[in-house]
């Protein structure tokens, strides 16, 4: 029953994140399937990373073909084409263990079950997103990540996977807090209690 539940919630969110989805640059909108998809090449996966400057202007963008499969090291951090990202204003397993698959998980695994069958399995196109102009040496950036997942056929519609939502929404990330105790990602607090109730 809580399997069913949770498909349909995830089926509403995507529906609405298209609803709402951006077709152009923007820094903290979701894109749309048509945004993602003037990315997409036939045959080949494709990661668009962008920077946007601090009035949300997009200021750099570099599109590369994914060399190798997307590792998930943690419930934030992501290693795409040999550079380790890391989900914005998240912090990584606030439990060890979390309900999965309609059983009880490690936390870490279940993001990995779970993200690396998104990266690798279905998307077409990576997108990453971020406000860090300039990175720094030994430090990843912080980014939100996006993928164009299906075949784009009835059977398979396109869909646009929104990583930083998932991990919030199953209990594998939670969302940090400034010195204040204000949410780092408001944005994501809506699906941080839509999904809590699938984990009592």
């Amino acid at each position: 029953m809580k399997q069913t539940a949770l498909c349909t919630v995830l089926l509403l969110q995507g529906t609405l994140a298209y609803a709402a989805g951006a077709d152009a640059p923007s820094a903290f909108a979701q894109p749309s399937e048509h945004y993602l998809l003037q990315f997409a090449k036939p045959g080949e996966k494709v990661f668009v990373y962008e920077r946007y400057d601090g009035k949300g202007a997009l200021f750099q963008r570099d599109a590369a073909a994914l060399i190798g499969p997307v590792k998930v090291p943690s419930a934030t951090e992501r290693v795409v084409n040999g550079v380790t990202y890391r989900l914005r204003g998240l912090a990584a397993c606030p439990k060890p263990k979390i309900a999965y698959k309609t059983q009880q998980w490690d936390c870490t695994k279940a993001a990995q079950d779970y993200e690396e069958a998104i990266y690798n399995d279905r998307a077409s196109v990576v997108l990453c997103k971020t406000l860090v102009l300039q990175s720094r040496k030994g430090e990843p950036d912080a980014v939100s990540c996006f993928s164009l997942v299906g075949a784009g056929n009835a059977n398979d519609p396109y869909n646009v996977a929104y990583d930083d939502d998932e991990m919030v929404f199953f209990d594998m990330a939670a969302i940090g807090r400034n010195k204040d105790g204000k949410s780092l990602r408001p944005d994501l607090e809506h699906s941080a209690e839509l999904g809590g109730q699938f984990q009592e």
